[in-house]
């Protein structure tokens, strides 16, 4: 490996000794997130009193000897001419115009193509894409990696020009001839080396359309899985504009490589520099939105460029010293880059849980020549005040911090020559006394049971987690006899229609316990109390096609009638989740309105639900869309997929027109049509926006009924599978109320439902139950008085002591001793007496 050096957070000028350093490193500060450097010709403050004030980042003292200019480097930039820069400008210029959409800019594209080819490069390609009904072309030269032609550094400018007469004359010489040209005078100073890493220089178009030719690339590049390590784009660099230097401009993500650059700059030019982290609109765009880092390089001056995208964008209003200096800075990134040690993969930092310790981890480089790492760390972002060289090892513990402060930090490689190669992601911890509270907690019911999972701590001294429970908030009590070291509990035994509230807590190996972390909540699967009828239509103003709230109930009630069930309104209650779904036997849910549908966030809950032996009849308008969220129709599904699993339909299917005119049964299902009453005059009796199956494995028990017989006429609009599930895709409400009530009762008896239950009849067992009951450590309370029916109740002991809250139905009393307790409704007077046994 070649001799380089990467000097990632500062030069410092006043260690050098003299002569070391061809052009002395200019200081650099710092204004509102921007590093500035003095241009050439204005006086530097000493390093120390601007850094003092406002430090840019880590001041960095080498371990490995005095910073100083490579060999390598300087030999490379050497090469670096102005004339050659010219040259190539002038030929660019020649073309009249390299509009993207016009023969000229074909032509400069197979100028550039026969340039790269002459110079040798290893491979030149002519990257093709459509553009405006034409192909456009980007051209691509490459040198090869020899030890990892897999990595790739990319160095670009768009040779594309416009201009306010466009089609005849676009010269672009500033915009960008001068970046295209930094680009292709990289290739010839590089080709014939030997570099480690993979380094393409291209030539983009389309770049001042739509930044075309580049998101071409881009969008190919990570199809194909390219593992660029950075994308170094050139746009406008030769106009001074009264000041001598370049800008350098990424989003924070490649904040290190804006740093490489500019300290690149520092050490190898005369060459002012500015820092910023945003996303700059040119080609590094294209690659930015495609998750590569990337960065631009543009003018400096103050003055601006008035030719700008104009037919007098000359090559003779530019600086050709300038567009070279630009191009040595680029040159000697990318040669870096390409000898350097690569960044260290997986860096992490880690709280030690001491609360003055972080542990930094990363995995080993595999270079031949590999010496050791460098670790930085500080309290900003991009901010290092801190260093050590380390050897081989691949992680350290970094101690003295300031705890609950958050640290930032980054590790570089270095080679056997002591240079160092670019630094990792950067990684951020805090340290901490007491483990952070576990985030993510989640339940999901079983059959009298609850599963809980939570995301991991990652604490190093981590002994595992407490799980709390309570049927109240404000009472929960740890339910572990020891300290559970998974990520996931089950709670088994758990009471029918009881809401149970859990907490976790983190314990570090000194017994150190976290805060609780934030509640989850949910009822046991149990399926032992009925129906579930969920109310998700929009509540209308009652006319014919937009009914209230209260007409929707009237049908559904009446569609009930006989079957035992509870109301469920989910603009009041919101959607019912896992946790809430538990008890009831079956869901029967309608979302009759074509406005909205609420159902995907219930989905996982529900699908958990069915998998445990519940059932479900889903209704409405659009429902299919329901099931997804967004799209458009035709959808298909596929293993994995709810509707595929728990409704066996592979596709849906929506007849926009207004066609509906009603559903003819099969499989025992009476037919069932529209009621015109229900919708307004000019529907004609029919619906619109109904939905149609491709069914797998499932009955179908309705057809469509066309009005114009077309290729819905006869599609599956009902569906059943397994006794488990039925599946309606038009809203259910709009049908006629003596059809419709025969066919509510076929689901039901399908899905297992009893049928014959009068709301008004009482079991002898209600009516008798009027004392608290213990029954297998489960205090049954009956219905709160009626003139508080939400009324709760406290269980005092024999002497009158507080033992626990109680709420009409089931109360798990398995921790309580034998003896004699009694009953007082909260505000009331009257108590009553319950013995508790074992």
């Amino acid at each position: 490996m070649k001799t380089s050096v990467f000097l990632y957070i500062a030069v410092l000028a006043a260690s050098a000794p003299a002569g070391n350093l061809g052009t002395a490193p200019r200081s650099a500060h710092v204004e509102l997130g921007v590093v500035q450097s003095p241009s050439s010709g204005q006086s530097a403050m000493p390093l120390d009193s601007v850094w003092d004030r406002n430090p840019p980042f880590d001041i960095c003292h080498s371990d490995f000897g005095l910073l100083s200019q490579d060999t390598f480097i300087q030999r490379l930039i050497a090469k670096v001419s102005p004339d050659s820069i010219q040259a190539r400008l002038q030929r660019l210029q020649d073309f009249a115009t390299r509009y993207s959409p016009t023969d000229s800019c074909r032509r400069a594209e197979e100028y550039v193509a026969s340039y790269f080819t002459s110079l040798g490069l290893d491979s030149v390609e002519l990257d093709s894409y459509p553009a405006s009904g034409d192909t456009w072309r980007n051209v691509v030269g490459s040198v090869l990696g020899k030890t990892h032609p897999e990595k790739i550094l990319i160095i670009c400018g768009h040779m594309d020009a416009t201009s306010e007469i466009p089609d005849s004359l676009a010269p672009g010489c500033e915009d960008n001839g001068s970046g295209t040209c930094a680009a292709i005078e990289a290739a010839r100073v590089l080709v014939g080396e030997s570099l480690d890493c993979t380094v393409k220089f291209i030539a983009f178009t389309g770049e001042d359309i739509a930044l075309n030719g580049s998101d071409h690339y881009a969008r190919e590049a990570r199809a194909r899985g390219d593992d660029i390590v950075c994308v170094f784009n050139f746009d406008m660099i030769a106009w001074p504009g009264g000041s001598w230097g370049v800008r350098l401009v990424g989003l924070p993500a490649a904040r290190r490589f804006v740093q490489y650059e500019a300290q690149i700059a520092s050490t190898y030019t005369s060459l002012g520099h500015s820092e910023s982290y945003r996303s700059f609109p040119s080609d590094s765009r294209s690659f930015e939105t495609q998750g590569y880092m990337a960065t631009s390089g543009y003018e400096y001056g103050s003055e601006p460029y008035v030719w700008y995208h104009t037919s007098h964008d000359s090559l003779y209003r530019l600086s050709m010293p300038l567009a070279a200096e630009v191009t040595r800075m680029a040159v000697a990134t990318l040669a870096s880059l390409a000898v350097a040690p690569l960044a260290p993969a997986g860096f992490a930092l880690q709280d030690a849980g001491s609360g003055a310790s972080l542990v930094a981890s990363w995995q080993a480089n595999t270079e031949p020549d590999l010496a050791g790492y460098k670790l930085l760390w500080g309290k900003a972002a991009g901010i290092y005040t801190d260093s050590i060289s380390l050897g081989l090892a691949t992680s350290y513990q970094i101690d003295g911090l300031q705890t609950d402060t958050c640290y930032y930090g980054v590790v570089v490689a270095r080679d056997s020559n002591g240079f160092e190669g670019p630094p990792s992601v950067e990684a951020s911890a805090t340290p901490r006394l007491l483990p952070l509270a576990p985030e993510s907690l989640q339940a999901m019911p079983f059959y009298f049971g609850m599963g809980l999972a939570w995301r991991e701590n990652r604490e190093l001294d981590l002994a595992g987690y407490n799980l709390y429970r309570g049927t109240d908030t404000s009472d929960l009590v740890c339910i572990n006899a020891s300290v559970i070291t998974d990520t996931a509990y089950r709670d088994s035994g758990l009471l029918s229609d009881t809401m149970y509230w859990y907490a976790v807590t983190a314990v570090d190996t000194q017994d150190n316990e976290s805060r609780q972390s934030a509640l989850a909540r949910g009822k046991p699967i149990s399926l032992d109390h009925g129906i579930l009828l969920v109310d998700e239509t929009r509540n209308g103003t009652g006319v014919p096609g937009n009914p209230s709230d209260a007409q929707v109930d009237g049908f559904y009630h009446e569609m009930l009638r006989g079957f035992g069930y509870t109301d469920w309104d989910a603009t009041q209650l919101g959607v019912p989740l896992a946790g809430d779904i538990g008890p009831y036997s079956t869901i029967v849910w309608h979302g009759d309105d074509y406005s909205q549908q609420q159902l995907l966030p219930a989905l996982g809950g529900v699908a958990n639900y069915l998998t445990y032996g519940g059932k479900l009849w889903l209704v409405g308008w659009k429902p299919v869309l329901a099931l997804v969220g967004s799209g458009q129709y035709p959808f298909t599904f596929v293993p994995g997929q709810f509707a595929y699993d728990n409704l066996r339909i592979t596709a849906g299917f929506n007849q926009s027109w207004f066609d509906f005119e009603g559903a003819t049964g099969f499989s025992g299902y009476p037919d069932v049509s529209v009621d015109s009453a229900k919708l307004y005059p000019s529907a004609h009796g029919r619906l619109p926006y109904v939905d149609a199956f491709a069914v797998l494995d499932a009955d179908t028990v309705l057809r469509f009924n066309s009005f114009v017989n077309d290729s819905f006429e006869g599609r599956p609009v009902g569906i059943r599978w397994n006794s488990k599930a039925v599946f309606f895709g038009f809203p259910f409400y709009y049908t006629k109320d003596a059809e419709a009530r025969p066919v509510a009762i076929k689901v039901l008896t399908d899905l297992g439902e009893p049928y014959g239950i009068e709301e008004s009849a009482k079991s002898q067992v209600e009516m008798t139950q009027t004392l608290p009951t213990v029954v297998r450590n489960v205090l049954f309370l009956p219905g709160a008085s009626s003139h508080r029916p939400q009324a709760t109740s406290r269980l005092l002991s024999a002497v009158g002591r507080h033992v626990m809250v109680l709420r009409p139905g089931a109360n798990d009393v398995r921790g309580l001793p034998p003896g004699v307790y009694f009953v007082r409704e909260t505000g009331a007077r009257a108590i009553r007496k319950v013995v508790v046994t074992r």
